[in-house]
């Protein structure tokens, strides 16, 4: 026997192994579209310009994702799932003040987790024609999204909680935007106590319909 025979040969990478790096691959897409169509827009990006600030070769780009839209859907749909999030977490309180304050705290920490997905999404707000191109379902996900509002506030004792869920909705809405916009000079925590004291504070009373004649 001789030297070389006691080279070990490099084991191939279990099935656990490549999703691993599959998903770090194209979580580096994810994070270079940010970078990128927050810089040059959506359409000003490249295929080519994407998976060179990715750290990959254009094909291996197409290996994860069918096209740059797809990449843009993927952000899109990460954007929603922090939606769900912050309604996640604001569920778990009793009043309809404190439901909204958890919400727009919730939102708040997201947007700092994601502040440049955010920016871009804002943004592509005035890109209709991009919009359209991705085929999302945004009408039935926003209205999916009220419907969870007006529920959670009629189990609150809101009164008129549709037309209150639209109301509430537009005011995450512009904190959210507001904040995004202003780096570190948002005075966040007053504009939320703000926004939330005109909601109930108090949990409503479960005989108050046995109550009535």
């Amino acid at each position: 026997m001789n030297e070389r025979s006691f080279n070990i040969t490099a084991m191939p990478r279990t099935a656990d192994a490549n999703s691993a790096l599959r998903e770090k691959t194209r979580e580096r897409v994810l994070q270079a579209a940010v970078r990128l169509f927050s810089r040059h827009g959506f359409d000003g990006t490249s295929v080519r310009a994407l998976a060179q600030e990715a750290g990959i070769a254009a094909g291996l780009l197409y290996a994860h994702f069918e096209s740059k839209e797809a990449v843009l859907v993927a952000l899109m749909q990460s954007s929603m799932t922090d939606v769900a999030r912050t309604l996640d977490d604001a569920d778990r309180e009793p009043t309809a003040r404190d439901f909204v304050t958890t919400m727009l705290e919730s939102a708040v920490t997201l947007l700092d987790e994601h502040r440049d997905l955010w920016r871009l999404g804002y943004g592509l707000r005035h890109q209709p024609e991009v919009l359209a191109r991705l085929e999302l379902p945004l009408a039935q996900l926003m209205h999916q999204f009220h419907q969870r509002l007006e529920q959670a506030l009629r189990q609150r004792g809101v009164r008129e909680p549709g037309i209150e869920a639209l109301l509430l909705f537009a005011t995450v809405d512009g904190i959210s935007q507001q904040y995004v916009q202003h780096d570190g000079d948002y005075p966040i925590a007053a504009v939320i106590r703000a926004a939330a004291s005109r909601w109930p504070a108090t949990a409503p009373s479960r005989k108050r319909k046995a109550d009535r004649p």
